[in-house]
């Protein structure tokens, strides 16, 4: 049995064009998904309800919220984060961004609450500090009671 090789008139591609053609495929494919994840109908930005009743009480003994303890630590309760600011104040916000309904985290060294998605910052009264979201999440009263060990959380 003998092996043919391709004669040098039939057209073949050179490895680093293939690369590169295989790499551009890929980062359009990705920008693509990106753009499409990102875009919607219109607005994106779920509108937050400010008239959903919130009242519940956090026992700070409980091991559920025993980073509230912590300067800096924060609890997601009841469609609510609550967190403890770096210098000892309990706030209370809407636990979903505004943009696209992510769950969001507090980061107690810049003071303000992150979308991990989309990156979305909000300060802690719930502003819009750096988009994409465009709304504000909604603020709660937050009533410590240290004496007794809770945090108690409503509107």
């Amino acid at each position: 049995m003998e092996t043919t090789l391709p004669t040098m008139d039939q057209s073949t591609m050179h490895r680093q064009e293939f690369l590169r053609l295989v790499g551009t495929s890929i980062g359009a494919i990705l920008l693509t998904r990106c753009m499409a994840g990102c875009s919607g109908q219109g607005n994106a930005d779920p509108t937050p309800d400010p008239s959903q009743k919130v009242d519940f009480t956090l026992r700070l003994d409980d091991k559920a919220n025993e980073n509230l303890l912590v300067k800096g630590g924060y609890v997601i309760a009841n469609g609510v984060i609550v967190a403890q600011t770096k210098d000892g104040q309990f706030v209370a916000v809407s636990a979903d961004c505004t943009h696209e309904g992510t769950q969001l985290v507090y980061k107690s060294a810049d003071n303000m609450f992150y979308c991990p998605l989309h990156l979305s910052r909000f300060d802690t009264s719930g502003k819009v500090v750096v988009g994409p979201a465009t709304l504000p999440l909604t603020k709660y009263t937050t009533e410590p009671n240290l004496t007794a060990g809770t945090v108690r959380v409503h509107n």
